[in-house]
């Protein structure tokens, strides 16, 4: 069987349009990773004054202590609501797999035979 049979959606393009989309891809690509190595902006550097916490650098604010209150609380309920979402997800993951777990062991395996059969469409079941 060759690719054409396989893959009919695919028999209308010659070998040359699609080397030459390949091609284009690759040199794009290329081009991208190219333009965005070279203006890239660094932003560990931005706005950074100075490194250190004496020097006033990022962060500096939170290790010497936040002066605007309003501000603190709100990163402080944006972390609290970060846990518990954080834990609603892994509550759902483990309820999920629990019952994925507990559909697979209802099932039956491949070469069990079946007694009863029901059909779906209405009609008798063989």
């Amino acid at each position: 069987m060759s690719y054409q049979e396989d893959l009919p959606e695919t028999s209308g393009y010659s070998r040359v349009s699609v080397v030459i989309s390949a091609i284009v891809g690759i040199v794009l690509a290329i081009v991208a990773v190219w333009w965005a190595a070279g203006t890239a902006v660094f932003y560990e550097g931005l706005f950074r004054v100075s490194p250190t916490v004496e020097g006033g650098g990022i962060g500096a604010d939170w290790v010497a202590g936040n002066t605007v209150p309003w501000l603190d609380f709100l990163v402080a309920v944006i972390h609290a609501a970060d846990v518990l979402m954080g834990l609603f997800i892994l509550l759902m993951v483990f309820i999920h797999w629990a019952a994925f777990r507990r559909l697979a062991g209802r099932m039956r395996q491949s070469d069990e035979g079946s007694q009863q059969t029901v059909a779906t469409d209405g009609g008798e079941a063989e």
